[in-house]
């Protein structure tokens, strides 16, 4: 969340964006967030902006792969990289003192990449090994899989890894092509926090980002993003070689900007939130000890959602499981919750999201995805508002909406038989 009385936001000569926040810690933070995702790729570059990720620290103009990743931590600093659905993110940690040094790092890394042939070709093996990893990890799979059920026929239900047969085809004029498509100065934004003033932080990004005039007058082309078609639950099983079962409840819901998104992660974090008192935790796990993985989760997107309920159990344990999970739905549909309950749910939301917004970096991350999004970023006494007027009846309506049993898509991984 933004704290609003040391933010500055505002847009460079090169039409990037760029959030700064100063605080008084012994670390700052460096993050370049494109709003370009895996949801951006065409069918046969499934798995591109995860790979590309992998080699932007593969070499550029003036530096080997050593010696970007030694820029930053020869002074004690961090350096990494992530990709969503939705971006790609270059971050960093260091000593506020070095800003430059990391500004200047950032910008070759995003700029002036080569994607050396032999090195993105070496990549490939890291990012199979990924890919192998993931398939072997339920918990995470089914995740990816119930999107693929609930987005179906859309870029934003395939995996953002790829697969090894997608990535093993790709060549560097692959990237190339994929990044003049996507790229542009309109989809970029620089956020920085730490004890910098502002306009410094703006002087180094104008002078480091103006190396590099001919990526910013590249034309803008449309992204063209589609917002998932119309929706089909669906029911699936899958037998894998697992010791538990994995199940997944989960249905289209509400964008980062819905006017109902507040009231979906109330509901989300009374069903299945990280407080062990919601209710699936007290019933699946305390009550009758039936799993000790299980939450509801909540994912907002920039033009749609997705909520669910996830669990890990054992084989004969299974139906009871599900059986309980569909009767706690079924209770936030039937019954609001109470004058004391509500304030209860409230007092515990706001509470976590004032420890979250004590990691920096994650909220750095979390204001900066916002103002690419919307151009704006809830404060935390905004957040809490929102939260605060938030009425039993809208979350009983939002549970009937949502939680519907003909509305769910159910995803189940079970043993396979021996």
């Amino acid at each position: 969340m933004e704290n609003e009385t040391s933010s500055v936001y505002g847009t460079l000569s090169s039409g990037v964006r760029l959030y700064c926040r100063r605080t008084e810690r012994k670390i700052a933070h460096l993050a370049f967030l494109f709003d370009i995702g895996s949801r951006d790729e065409l069918a046969r570059e499934h798995g591109m902006a995860h790979y590309i990720e992998h080699c932007l620290f593969k070499g550029t103009r003036s530096r080997r792969p050593y010696h970007i990743l030694a820029r930053l931590e020869d002074v004690g600093g961090e350096i990494n990289a992530f990709t969503t659905k939705e971006n790609i993110c270059l971050h960093g940690s260091f000593r506020p003192g070095y800003l430059g040094r990391a500004m200047e790092l950032f910008a070759d890394i995003a700029f002036a990449t080569t994607y050396p042939s032999r090195e993105i070709e070496k990549e490939k093996d890291v990012v199979a090994d990924e890919i192998h990893s993931y398939l072997e990890s339920p918990d995470e799979l089914i995740f990816e899989q119930v999107e693929e059920l609930v987005f179906a026929r859309n870029p934003l239900g395939r995996t953002i890894l790829g697969t090894e047969e997608t990535l093993r085809r790709f060549t560097r004029e692959d990237i190339l092509a994929f990044l003049r498509r996507c790229f542009s100065p309109q989809r970029m934004l620089i956020c920085f926090s730490g004890d910098v003033p502002p306009e410094r932080v703006r002087e180094e990004a104008e002078k480091y980002l103006a190396r590099y005039p001919q990526i910013f007058s590249r034309p803008i082309l449309a992204l063209g993003r589609k917002t998932p078609a119309e929706y089909h639950p669906l029911q699936q099983e899958k037998e894998m070689d697992i010791h538990q079962c994995h199940a997944i409840l989960a249905a289209p819901s509400f964008s980062a900007t819905h006017e109902k998104n507040a009231a979906m992660a109330l509901l989300t974090n009374v069903l299945g939130g990280a407080p062990m008192s919601a209710r699936l935790n007290l019933s699946l796990r305390e009550r009758y000890a039936l799993a000790y993985s299980v939450e509801a989760f909540y994912t907002a997107y920039s033009d749609t959602g997705i909520s669910g309920v996830y669990f890990a159990t054992d084989e004969d344990t299974l139906e009871r499981s599900l059986e309980i999970t569909y009767r706690e739905l079924r209770r936030l549909r039937e019954e609001p919750l109470g004058t004391l309950q509500l304030h209860k749910a409230k007092r515990q939301l706001c509470g976590q999201l004032a420890i979250a917004s004590e990691n920096e970096l994650s909220s750095l991350l979390s204001v900066g995805r916002s103002y690419l999004q919307t151009g704006r970023a809830d404060t935390f006494e905004q957040a809490c508002a929102r939260v605060e007027a938030v009425t039993a009846l809208q979350l009983q309506q939002l549970a009937c909406e949502v939680f519907s049993p003909e509305r769910l898509t159910t995803l189940l991984f079970k043993r396979k038989k021996r």
